[in-house]
């Protein structure tokens, strides 16, 4: 389906109606917790979209290697807005010039904008095989809200991957206005559609499913916590690669359909400045739905950290931080053992391969494959060496399965609720500094929110042990090495400051 198809849905066209009716007339109460992205939180109240911009805030840094190393700092929109064109001119300059070295740079400036790091793997596997320029190229017109493209072209074979990190790379990419799609961008935009379709007329057919993903804390970005249908969410079955690339072109189309027939964010220039500006304000709003004045249908406050359960992919429930149970060192054993006998490196081949050989339950060896996913350490896919590598444990190990040496734990305060298992190392290697006893541990993490119950504490802890111990971020006794206390820095300072407050 192409853009004018697309638009011209009833429901689609329906929408963009409401959009410009409502959009400036709605209530936001902004409510943002204190964190390193937003120093001293916010709480603010404004009346329609455009003065959303107004409260936007986001503290981010990165370094811009082509002026002598300089820091590039911003938090509010209009520092944002400089320092987003600074990483455009740089990703765009770079791939024309088709200098790999220069492209990976400015990729990693993004992610060290955005906050996210998942993408860095895949990232430099492309780089290595000095494909990333071209792959990167190769997205531009399937992304472009202007062009003829359908969206059967974003398949399993145009999109490699996608995810928070690409979204922005994809965006900053474009010159047309294509919008930054993450899991706040998401929430906002499918609660504005749960919202339009509650008032639209009886028996039209809903024609969107706008996706969007789990929050770091217990902040809400899923309009079912509200009574409304629930978001598809990311990294799950039924929200692909390829199916998040088509709803950040979706997006896009509307947005600047949107546009075309008003004067919103005129002062920021052209079409492609106001998209991206009106996306700002998207993803200031879809911190916490509880912005737009409902309140939360049951209780949503701890459901809302839960992982989506999907029916074709099951995985346990967990609350905070709790991961799905794996012992890690054995299946990365395991799934080396499984690669030298020729197994396809895919997470459908090793689960079958754990439940024929290994002798688990289906739903065992579907927990197990966790930390091999796209959000955590993406190992599906990588080269046999590589994961040799990691099996042996230690600093080194666990570099190369980030595939980075950069300063990377920086790049998880972020938003994006990603790297679980090493948030679990860094949770169990702090909980030991800061109470005494098994038990005073488990209670802190649940009294903090980073789990739900005493034994989904132990489940938190028994993977950040084992993840710990195996890249030598934590000793025999579970306690911070001094290569946990490099690695980590000085990041996760939410997280510390909600474990220290209850221990003042």
């Amino acid at each position: 389906m192409k853009r004018a198809a697309f638009l011209a849905q009833s429901d689609v066209a329906g929408f963009i109606d409401w959009l410009l009716v409502r959009l400036p007339e709605l209530q936001f109460s902004l409510r943002i917790l204190p964190s390193s992205k937003v120093p001293g939180g916010l709480h603010a109240d404004c009346k329609g979209i455009e003065r959303v911009l107004d409260h936007y805030k986001w503290k981010s840094s990165w370094i811009d290697s082509r002026q002598q190393g300089r820091q590039v700092i911003s938090q509010g929109w209009e520092e944002t807005r400089d320092s987003l064109r600074c990483l455009r001119d740089w990703i765009r300059t770079a791939i024309a010039s088709g200098d790999e070295d220069a492209v990976l740079a400015a990729c990693l400036g993004i992610l060290r904008w955005g906050g996210v790091s998942g993408a860095v793997p895949f990232l430099n596997k492309l780089h290595s095989r000095k494909g990333l320029g071209s792959y990167l190229q190769g997205m531009v017109p399937l992304l472009a809200l202007d062009g003829e493209q359908s969206l059967d072209d974003l398949d399993t074979t145009s999109v490699r991957r996608f995810d928070a990190g690409l979204t922005k790379i994809h965006s900053l990419l474009d010159v047309s206005g294509s919008p930054i799609y993450d899991s706040r961008v998401g929430a906002a935009i499918a609660m504005l559609y749960a919202l339009y379709r509650q008032q639209s007329p009886v028996g039209m057919k809903a024609f969107l499913a706008f996706p969007s993903g789990g929050a770091r804390g217990q902040q809400l970005r899923n309009p079912k916590y509200f009574g409304f249908s629930s978001a598809p969410q990311f990294f799950t079955a039924a929200v692909q690669s390829q199916d998040w690339a088509g709803w950040q072109l979706r997006l896009g189309w509307i947005l600047r359909s949107v546009l075309e027939r008003c004067d919103w964010f005129a002062e920021e220039g052209d079409l492609a400045a106001r998209c991206h500006a009106f996306e700002a304000c998207l993803f200031m709003i879809g911190y916490d739905l509880r912005c737009f004045g409902f309140a939360a249908v049951g209780d949503a406050r701890l459901e809302s950290v839960e992982r989506e359960e999907q029916k074709d992919e099951p995985e346990p429930k967990a609350r905070g931080w709790v991961p799905a149970g794996h012992p890690f060192s054995e299946l990365i054993h395991s799934y080396l053992l499984f690669r030298r006998q020729g197994g396809d490196d895919t997470r459908s081949a090793f689960q079958t391969w754990l439940v024929d050989v290994k002798g688990h339950t289906k739903s065992t060896a579907n927990s197990y494959c966790f930390p091999f996913g796209e959000n955590e350490f993406s190992l599906f896919g990588c080269d046999i060496e590589q994961l040799e590598r990691i099996a042996t444990g230690g600093e080194e190990a666990l570099y190369v399965a980030l595939g980075s040496r950069e300063p990377y734990a920086s790049n998880m305060d972020g938003d994006e609720r990603e790297h679980i298992c090493l948030v679990d190392v860094w949770l169990t290697g702090r909980v030991m500094e800061l109470a005494t006893s098994a038990k005073e541990r488990k209670e802190l993490l649940v009294n903090a929110s980073m789990a739900g119950t005493t034994g989904s504490a132990a489940t938190l802890i028994s993977v950040g042990r084992n993840v710990g111990r195996h890249f030598g971020l934590l000793d025999s006794e579970n306690h911070p090495t001094p290569f946990y206390r490099r690695f980590f820095g000085d990041a996760l300072t939410d997280l510390d400051d909600a474990l220290c407050t209850l221990v003042a």
